[in-house]
């Protein structure tokens, strides 16, 4: 029986050996290899002051060395806190500053970077490339299940990251429903697309390491130019692949696509995004072999906590495709207008979630943490925390939850309440629309208060026509005052997901 997350991948060294673990780029090691790598540099960082359930960052580029990393703190019985390589030095010393590290693991590239960040800041480095070996056998750990395994640091809304903590319990609640649902096995060879500081990329590391699969990390340089990943998902005969979904929009508006594309993958599993209901029809019409699945989770959930497999095409008549139901060990709730919590057929209102996978909280922040991890109103026997998501869904007459929008991007319009969440589905689901993001621009003045929409057409659309489409399907209230085209990528975040505030600020100096 598994309780640390580390043992899922000592336990398959153990049984493939000699088998890559994780590749990057034209860099492969094995499991016996990342095995005892991992084993002599936790030994390392123990001697020099991690103690058990210490924070231990590391920051670098995605590489085998990251994996490394990520292996030798948890088997240092500490917990890990990936950091992006392209922080600005005010949110790199945030999160220092947050998890009272007192090690920070680099690579050559970063360390150099780092000491011109924070030229006077007197965190030890330990420079993983420059590690030499040392004593290799096995580790008897001191942690128990309720520690944490990580922490992942999110944009805040005061401009101040949050560290949600996630203990290795729900980690294995995670990934032993993952790998029994999606029947993942040592034949799989699954990517891992999303960056390390990104949630997403928990299934993809810990799938390969509880079945001895072979992971393969798209590295940032790839990822940087969406349309090669076509070619590398054939190359390295990738089983599973899991993004946000914008990345399937972007593949499709690649014009790469061949019939003969993937012939190897069979899980195709979306989360982090609403998924277009034309995006996910035009992959399945092209690929009906795949198996599609949409999944849904903020970082506070550890990853997911519903999903709705697509058995079949959406019908004409789909506006959206669900989120789905909760997924083993975990329960969906609506908390309604009158503040009643409920699962019927037609509720609708706040989402809050329930379960083994909850994170603790955020790390040094009570007051956030209590705010939106609250105990259960219905009883106060044992210590029972609803995560609060802020997601607005409905549950359809199939017991499906139907992601709507953002509490905070419900909007008041013209004496209207609107969720720009469904403007945005209308819209993609528009006959000449490849791909379309709405926003909201709150002006002080409210002359210039306005609904806005950049949107890209399909080849010999007019935008007239679409326009008058649009008007069609919705209310003239919802119509955006700004409809603006482009031939351009969206602005994204680094995790793949739209940049919203560079969307509206891109909008309005239109």
């Amino acid at each position: 029986m598994n309780y640390l997350v580390q043992q899922y991948f000592s336990q398959s060294a153990q049984r493939f050996p000699d088998k890559p673990a994780v590749c990057c780029e034209d860099k492969s090691i094995s499991y016996k290899e990342l095995d005892l790598f991992s084993n002599s540099f936790a030994r390392t960082l123990i001697s020099a002051g991690a103690k058990r359930g210490s924070f231990i960052p590391f920051f670098m580029h995605k590489s085998v060395e990251s994996i490394q990393s990520i292996l030798s703190i948890l088997k240092a019985d500490c917990a890990y806190i990936p950091v992006d390589i392209n922080s600005p030095a005010q949110r790199l010393e945030s999160i220092l500053d947050t998890a009272q590290s007192e090690i920070l693991i680099v690579d050559d590239h970063s360390e150099e970077l780092f000491k011109r960040l924070l030229p006077n800041n007197p965190i030890q480095l330990i420079n993983i490339c420059q590690f030499t070996g040392g004593n290799s056998k096995n580790i008897q750990y001191q942690n128990l299940s309720i520690d944490l395994a990580y922490v992942l640091f999110t944009s805040g809304s005061t401009g101040i990251p949050k560290g949600v903590m996630i203990p290795h319990k729900a980690i294995i609640d995670y990934i032993d429903w993952c790998v029994e649902t999606y029947q993942l096995t040592n034949k799989d060879i699954i990517s891992n697309h999303a960056p390390l500081y990104f949630d997403n990329s928990t299934f993809d590391l810990y799938t390969a390491f509880k079945t001895g699969a072979t992971l393969h990390l798209v590295h940032e340089a790839l990822n940087s130019v969406i349309p090669l990943l076509v070619s590398w998902l054939r190359e390295r005969e990738i089983t599973t692949f899991f993004c946000v979904p914008s990345v399937l929009t972007m593949l499709l508006k690649s014009r790469r696509l061949k019939e003969d594309s993937f012939p190897k993958l069979r899980h195709l599993i979306c989360a982090g995004e609403v998924l277009p209901v034309e995006i996910l029809t035009e992959w399945m019409k092209r690929y009906p072999h795949i198996q599609y699945t949409n999944m849904y989770g903020p970082t506070e959930i550890t990853v997911d906590c519903s999903y709705h497999i697509q058995h079949q095409l959406p019908d004409a008549e789909c506006r959206s495709i669900p989120i789905g139901k909760a997924r083993t060990n975990m329960e969906l709730l609506v908390r309604n207008e009158r503040g009643e919590l409920t699962s019927d057929v037609g509720a609708e209102g706040e989402l809050l979630v329930r379960g083994t996978s909850v994170a603790y909280g955020y790390l040094g922040d009570v007051e956030r943490t209590q705010k939106v991890f609250i105990q259960h109103p219905q009883h106060n026997l044992f210590y029972d925390p609803l995560y609060c998501t802020g997601d607005l869904v409905r549950i359809d007459e199939n017991k499906n939850f139907i992601y709507v929008g953002r509490a905070d991007t419900q909007i008041k319009y013209l004496g209207y309440r609107i969720e720009l969440g469904e403007i945005e589905s209308i819209i993609n689901s528009t006959q000449g629309v490849e791909e379309a993001v709405v926003v909201f621009n709150n002006s002080l003045e409210e002359n210039k208060k306005t609904i806005a929409a950049l949107i890209s057409l399909k080849a010999e659309y007019l935008l007239a026509d679409v326009i008058a489409e649009i008007k069609q399907r919705l209310p003239a209230y919802m119509v955006p005052g700004i409809i603006t085209p482009t031939i351009e990528e969206f602005p994204r975040t680094a995790n793949g997901k739209y940049d919203r505030k560079k969307i509206l600020t891109q909008l309005c100096e239109t």
